[in-house]
């Protein structure tokens, strides 16, 4: 029996002629698959004591879109709007759209009418979840969600990696600052431990979010100050090295927006983040583009999430 064709078992991305934007043959969607179970499995490993009861982990999918108004009141559209993609659409009448119609075909702007709805393209996976918190007092029980979604971000380059659609699997919690402050240490040496055994050779670096506007150093110089954010970062490409892993912590922020509280005062939040098309990508880099010739160890320790 001959080996199978390469180009069955190659998992390399397939362009589609648009910067950021890939298709995905077979089998990267095994490895995709892969590390799904290997983050289930990590979030299980983080659930040992951190000095605070919660709830048993909730598992959430959410769509590509979201309300414009939560990303507006969870500060996103002021803070990223140079990432943020919004959702237009024909609101005119059949007439009017007989006079736009014929630029369809010439290239013309026969989106010029369109008027922007009430939803855009969800930035990160767990801007839904927060919402579903108001008006709860999670002292007693800090709620934990494990959640995946297909996300957007308007990037101005497209390097390996750095797509504009793209996959995102969190685990996100709530609850008091010393509970949120110990998951995200728990969290964050399990995911180097993960990244490690996966022989992807992280660094973990104290990071900033890429803020707009005139007050964006300000506002990154104090979140690296107060390490509100580690990012664990991997070659992806010959001399391209990227962040393909987070954890972070929000301190009040979303308590505040969306109204819940812990020990009496807004609850604070804190959330480990995983850009899995940047880790499949690292990956292929690492250990070449056929899964079905990597060693049978790492196929493991995909799965298992610890090394």
């Amino acid at each position: 029996m001959t080996d199978p064709s390469p180009a069955t078992t190659d998992a390399t991305p397939l362009p589609t002629g648009v910067p950021g934007v890939e298709l995905h043959p077979g089998p990267y969607q095994d490895v995709i698959a892969a590390l799904r179970t290997g983050i289930a499995a990590l979030a299980a490993n983080a659930a040992a004591d951190t000095g605070t009861a919660a709830e048993p982990l909730r598992r959430v999918a959410v769509p590509p879109v979201i309300s414009r108004r939560t990303i507006e009141r969870a500060g996103y559209a002021a803070s990223f709007p140079h990432l943020l993609g919004t959702v237009h659409g024909f609101t005119g009448t059949s007439r009017e759209w007989r006079e736009l119609a014929p630029l369809v075909a010439t290239g013309g702007e026969w989106h010029a009418r369109q008027e922007v709805t009430d939803l855009v393209l969800l930035p990160a996976a767990c801007y839904p979840l927060y919402e579903l918190l108001a008006g709860l007092d999670v002292t007693d029980a800090a709620p934990r969600f494990s959640v995946e979604a297909q996300c957007f971000r308007q990037e101005a380059t497209s390097e390996p990696g750095r797509l504009r659609s793209f996959r995102m699997a969190e685990l996100v919690t709530a609850g008091t600052p010393a509970h949120c402050t110990a998951w995200r240490d728990r969290h964050l040496d399990l995911m180097e431990a993960w990244l490690t055994a996966l022989g992807l050779k992280p660094t973990v670096e104290v990071a900033d979010d890429p803020f707009f506007g005139g007050g964006r150093k300000v506002f990154q110089a104090a979140q690296r100050a107060q390490q509100l954010k580690f990012e664990l970062r991997v070659p992806l490409a010959d001399g391209v090295v990227q962040a393909v892993a987070s954890v972070n912590l929000h301190k009040d922020h979303f308590g505040e927006v969306f109204g819940f509280t812990a020990a009496g005062a807004p609850g604070h939040t804190s959330c480990a983040a995983f850009g899995l098309d940047r880790i499949a990508r690292a990956l292929l880099h690492t250990h070449g583009p056929r899964p079905s010739d990597w060693p049978a160890d790492l196929a493991r320790a995909l799965e298992g999430g610890r090394a």
